[in-house]
């Protein structure tokens, strides 16, 4: 099939959304619109139509994108993704800067919640010379990061099974955490395609959504360097209770990011005195 037939059955299939469609081409086979454009006579085989056809079966079926594809960008690198773990968001990779501002000199880095262990590769990359240790409750979580780290090898970034610092050992410059933050009023109106497909242990975060900041902000001194750093992502609502609970535990130097939409997103705090 010609690719200009094969992309017109997708947007057919795709209640006309050509933006949607694109993407798809691009994800499945590196063509973006300018290589569409260029050549539409080009022919797929019929392995790639029929697995074409397969994701846009699913995606008009109401799966997000990222796991119809098996694949989500995060930082410019292409990761391995699955209803086992969270869809990659773009506006974590805020985290990553504020990381890299904060401390460029880090040798030990902690991830509590790693997922699909996008943001622990992307770390193992800008700091090849430190250690990089993440950390998930969930099983089948790092699974997918081990898969990740095979397409990526990340040789320095290890995977740990442990409920929070439950199996975490020795002490970092960076402790970072995107932890689950959908309060329980929230996780009732969560978008469909959130709520039917993406993991719920990764998004409850308690009855005010604050349950893991607590957990993470009480434990974080007896694993963090005398000037270390506790970075977190955060829901937008949340940077002055998150703040409140750093100050509470006599972390300094507080303060906070906002996302690529203007949205309160980072929080970080420094430790000064164990």
């Amino acid at each position: 099939m010609e690719v200009k037939a094969a992309f017109e059955e997708a947007c057919g299939a795709l209640n006309g959304d050509r933006r949607r469609a694109y993407e798809v081409f691009d994800g499945l086979f590196q063509m973006d619109r300018k290589a569409l454009l260029m050549k539409p006579e080009k022919n797929l085989s019929e392995a790639d139509v029929s697995h074409l056809r397969h994701v846009i079966e699913k995606m008009a079926g109401g799966i997000p994108m990222a796991y119809a594809l098996k694949k989500a960008y995060f930082y410019g690198e292409a990761f391995y993704v699955d209803e086992r773990v969270l869809i990659p968001r773009y506006d974590t990779e805020r985290s990553v800067d504020a990381i890299l501002r904060l401390s460029t000199k880090a040798k030990r880095i902690l991830e509590i919640g790693t997922g699909s262990g996008c943001v622990a590769m992307t770390l193992g990359r800008l700091f090849p010379e430190a250690t990089i240790d993440a950390a998930d409750i969930s099983k089948d979580a790092l699974d997918v990061a081990e898969t990740n780290k095979k397409m990526h090898g990340a040789s320095n970034v290890h995977f740990i099974h442990s409920d929070l610092f439950s199996s975490i050992e020795g002490t970092y410059d960076v402790i970072y955490s995107n932890p689950p933050y959908i309060t329980a009023d929230e996780m009732k109106a969560l978008d469909d395609s959130v709520a039917r497909y993406e993991p719920h242990l990764a998004l409850q975060g308690g009855e005010d959504g604050l349950d893991f900041y607590r957990r993470i902000i009480e434990a974080a001194p007896r694993f963090l360097n005398t000037g270390g750093y506790l970075v977190f992502e955060i829901g937008a609502k949340q940077r002055k209770d998150v703040e409140e609970l750093l100050h509470g535990h006599g972390f300094s130097a507080i303060g906070s990011e906002k996302d690529f939409g203007g949205l309160d997103r980072v929080v970080f705090g420094r430790l000064d005195n164990v």
